[in-house]
């Protein structure tokens, strides 16, 4: 494979020709394909393996090992590239002290960094949805906390505003009720795309692309001929996974 590859032939990567190997991204938040786009990520593998990067150049707080598929993997996303972040504050005024929240109930979702400033980044996650929260000026760490909030404007209030109420379900149950889990009906398309990406990876032209994906219908015979519509789909999802795998940050991920 020619140096000039985007695709990485290194990237731990399930079987294309497969739906069921990608059916955890069928139930994941969006910000799981930025990761499944940025572990393909030739510049950011060479990144990871030198650290000569930091790694907020590609929206991270600490790096996180490609080889991780969802839902393996744990990505930090700095708040600068994720609008869904809530900012916090343990409260002066301990007067609510019924309503405290107690990281140590959630165990088994958390990860956490801590910046140079000494802000603690939390990711409460089953590795499919993701909550994040900083806590600015205090810790967690120390037991349970009264929490302030801080939302700004409207639009940007929005994302937070969900994220809240999810925190608030995990608070309470420990989990997330189906109501408060990431639903995009985009998905089934993504998905092809990253198909695509790891198919060409693997040597696969742009006819058996379209043999997997759309079954019988195309043959040899009418590849050229009948199979007109289908080629042009394949070929809209070979120059959308090379622009994905050349910029894997810009999709719609975080909006």
């Amino acid at each position: 494979m020619s140096k000039s590859s985007p695709f990485v032939s290194g990237a731990k990567r399930p079987n294309w020709r497969s739906a069921t190997n990608y059916t955890a991204l069928t139930r994941a938040d969006p910000r799981s394909f930025a990761w499944e786009w940025l572990r393909r990520h030739r510049p950011y593998r060479c990144a990871w393996k030198e650290r000569r990067m930091p790694p907020a150049a590609f929206g991270l707080l600490a790096y996180e090992n490609p080889d991780r598929p969802t839902p393996e993997a744990r990505p930090i996303w700095t708040g600068e590239r994720d609008p869904r972040v809530i900012d916090s504050t343990p409260a002066p005024d301990r007067s609510g002290a019924d309503d405290l929240f107690d990281i140590r109930a959630l165990a088994d979702l958390v990860s956490v960094e801590v910046d140079d400033a000494g802000t603690e980044h939390w990711l409460l996650s089953d590795g499919l949805w993701s909550v994040r929260l900083a806590l600015h000026d205090g810790t967690l760490l120390a037991g349970p906390v009264l929490l302030e909030h801080r939302l700004v404007g409207l639009e940007a209030a929005a994302p937070k505003i969900q994220v809240l109420k999810q925190l608030i379900a995990l608070a309470r149950s420990g989990d997330l009720p189906a109501v408060l889990r990431p639903h995009e009906v985009r998905t089934p398309r993504w998905i092809l795309e990253l198909r695509t990406a790891d198919g060409l990876a693997a040597g696969a032209s742009q006819q058996e692309l379209a043999r997997a994906f759309f079954g019988s219908v195309i043959s040899d015979r009418n590849w050229r001929t009948l199979s007109a519509s289908y080629r042009l789909r394949v070929q809209r999802l070979v120059r959308t996974a090379r622009r994905r795998l050349a910029d894997p940050l810009t999709g719609p991920w975080f909006t």
